[in-house]
């Protein structure tokens, strides 16, 4: 599974590379909203930031997790993709951005995402699935999943009609490091 992972991995960030959506672009979104592209934390490296104009991607495949029970309407969203490990061996880290059309909207996105049947069951014995955290100031919900043997962390929040999703690593504190750097 985890090598089926990464080959789709490594297609689609080949497709992104292809269309010139790369860190090295002057306008990398057309999207009012963005990702983080500069002063990454040590280790991290944007490899795309992806949006519904970029070429080959299927921004509602991006988003599905955040669709569910309850509506969330239209949404624009950005997807920044790092590199944080060896390219191919190790999985990369994303930041999602959503713009819904009002807090209500964000909110049922976030609760979409919470609720989903995977993060019903603790990633191991002993872990709590759900914890909290402090990003820039702001309490939030940390989602600790399973990866192989090791922890990743991510996170989650709400800030007015926003809603953030940062997909750490197996590293805490560069994973906390990661969701500071969207300075929302």
């Amino acid at each position: 599974m985890r090598s089926k992972h990464f080959a789709l991995l490594f297609i689609a960030t080949a497709v992104i590379l292809a269309s010139g959506c790369v860190s090295g672009d002057e306008d990398v979104s057309s999207s009012s909203i963005a990702v983080p592209t500069e002063n990454l934390p040590e280790g991290f490296e944007l490899l795309a930031d992806i949006n519904e104009s970029t070429p080959g991607v299927d921004m509602e495949a991006e988003i599905e997790d955040f669709r569910g029970a309850e509506e969330i309407k239209d949404v624009k969203a950005t997807v920044g993709i790092y590199q944080w490990g060896e390219l191919g061996k190790d999985y990369d880290a994303r930041v999602t951005v959503l713009e819904c059309q009002d807090p209500e909207c964000a909110q049922a996105a976030y609760s979409n995402y919470v609720n989903q049947t995977k993060f019903q069951n603790p990633p191991f014995k002993g872990v709590d699935r759900f914890g909290t955290a402090i990003v820039s100031g702001k309490e939030v919900t940390e989602i600790r999943d399973r990866t192989g043997r090791e922890i990743r962390y991510y996170y989650i929040w709400t800030d007015e009609n926003l809603v953030v999703l940062v997909e750490g690593n197996n590293d805490r504190a560069a994973s906390l490091e990661l969701a500071s750097a969207t300075k929302l």
